[in-house]
């Protein structure tokens, strides 16, 4: 089974003013445990409404060493505490409260594939979405030497996710700032994240990195599913406010082929940095 991030709520913006308290945000939760990675840390689990915080859906989330992971099942319905820190997250204090009986599976969200995932040295096929000025960015028409690629959604709540691949890509167009480069953030989010919500939430990142364009879904979903399916990243749930995505972040050369993938969220941006600069100079 594919492994999968989901998560909503609050902006960046308001977490951050979140962070101005002395004590770190503490939620009280309940939710099904789908899977549990014991490597990792983590449990993926199927949470209720979180009050104040964000609406009910499917997460991956770290759990805290304190926890005896071996005491919980696939299905076992726990009440738990959610502790957002400044730079991530944990969960502890689990109590079991029951079982659940049905689950979905959630791969049929994904069952359909349209297009095959590109390989390093394949070439991706044309796209188009809307840039936050609301005017068409088109893959064929950047004219870049690279053109790195990154996906979120503007309401990711959880700082280690979407909020941590914005800042790695600011920190990547400043290291690369006088290369030309495209750094392209494309939110999932259909619906809510057109190209006005985008310019509200990351516009001033725009100004200050002219290299970073964060780009908007709305009316271009065969796009969407066209760019998603080639880089082998599966999303849902948008039209059920429940959103659910893998991450991955791709570099293409000038003639829009794979040269380098990054997936999940654990990638250094140094290692990034390293392995584009050596790019840079063999060409």
């Amino acid at each position: 089974m594919k492994y999968f991030l989901f998560f909503k709520g609050l902006s960046l913006m308001i977490i951050l003013g979140i962070y101005s308290c002395n004590t770190n945000p503490n939620y009280n939760v309940t939710g099904v445990i789908l899977e549990k990675d014991l490597g990792k840390r983590v449990f993926k689990i199927d949470h209720d409404r979180i009050p104040g915080f964000m609406e009910p859906m499917i997460m991956d989330l770290n759990v805290h060493k304190k926890v005896n992971m071996n005491s919980f099942n696939n299905l076992d319905s726990v009440s738990f505490n959610l502790i957002i820190t400044e730079d991530s997250h944990y969960t502890i204090n689990f109590k079991k409260i029951g079982v659940r009986q049905e689950t979905e599976n959630l791969d049929e969200l994904w069952q359909d594939d349209l297009y095959s995932p590109k390989s390093i040295g394949d070439k991706f096929d044309d796209f188009n979405f809307y840039k936050t000025n609301s005017k068409k960015y088109t893959l064929y028409n950047n004219n870049k030497d690279y053109t790195v690629i990154s996906f979120i959604f503007s309401r990711c709540p959880i700082p280690n996710m979407c909020p941590a691949v914005i800042s790695k890509n600011q920190y990547l167009a400043d290291s690369f700032s006088k290369r030309n480069i495209d750094f392209l953030i494309l939110s999932f989010d259909y619906l809510f994240d057109t190209p006005e919500i985008l310019k509200k939430n990351y516009g001033s990142i725009e100004e200050k990195f002219p290299n970073i364009k964060f780009l908007s879904s709305t009316d271009h979903y065969n796009d969407l599913i066209l760019l998603t399916k080639q880089s082998n990243i599966s999303f849902g749930g948008v039209e059920d406010n429940n959103i659910g995505h893998t991450m991955i972040t791709l570099i293409l050369d000038k003639d829009k082929k794979l040269i380098k993938s990054y997936s999940g969220t654990d990638w250094k941006p140094s290692d990034f940095k390293r392995d584009l600069s050596n790019f840079i100079n063999l060409n």
